[in-house]
């Protein structure tokens, strides 16, 4: 169990029940802004309108490749849901919600950094993606901070302990999980940073 700012396990909790909420209140609000049904979402999204009615009101958790389906089906990038970083020095990053089950992430660049993007995330024993996915950037490195995390890439295993790093095309299958009984924690760049809008025709 993660600890929360305040110290404790129910800290975190709490906050991850926040991030969901308010991850959930920003996909409505663009849904509707859009001026589509919740059954016309979640049938191209391929998920139940139940599921899609959770999702939003922050009632359950999202696998990273079902998120970034929703995204694309609102035409959006996965990058509109994040909250940046406003200061220079940025001290922990601010949480955000990329999807996942028992996976933390934290966005330690600003938004006017536009050649590269880090995130850290910290991933619980079993926690993971959910799924493989491809992310809109040509460029991803990784590189383990603590713990085992298991990278899958293009159906390949790569192992990230502490100070292993590998780089990857955003653009092939990739996911991954933390097998081990600790904690994990990896560090991401993406180069260019993931998009805000969705490319391509509306």
């Amino acid at each position: 169990m993660s600890i929360g700012d305040d110290g404790t396990a129910e800290g975190a909790e709490r906050g991850a029940a926040a991030l969901e909420a308010s991850t959930g209140a920003r996909l409505r609000k663009i849904r509707l802004d859009r001026g589509l049904s919740l059954t016309e979402v979640a049938h191209r999204a391929e998920v139940t309108k139940g599921f899609l009615s959770q999702l939003e009101r922050g009632l359950t958790s999202v696998s990273v490749p079902t998120l970034l389906r929703v995204c694309e089906v609102l035409r959006i990038g996965v990058g509109e849901l994040f909250a940046y970083p406003e200061e220079h020095v940025v001290d922990g990053g601010n949480r955000i919600d990329m999807g996942g089950e028992g996976v933390a992430e934290y966005l330690l660049t600003p938004a006017g950094t536009t050649a590269f993007q880090v995130f850290r995330s910290v991933i619980e024993p079993g926690g993971g993606t959910g799924g493989p996915y491809r992310l809109d950037t040509a460029t991803v490195f990784a590189m383990g901070l603590s713990g085992s995390t298991r990278l899958i890439v293009g159906g390949e295993t790569r192992m990230l302990s502490a100070g292993v790093s590998t780089s990857f095309s955003g653009q092939t299958l990739h996911q991954f999980d933390n097998p081990g009984p600790t904690v994990s924690e990896v560090l991401w760049v993406l180069s260019p940073p993931l998009p805000r809008a969705a490319r391509g025709p509306a």
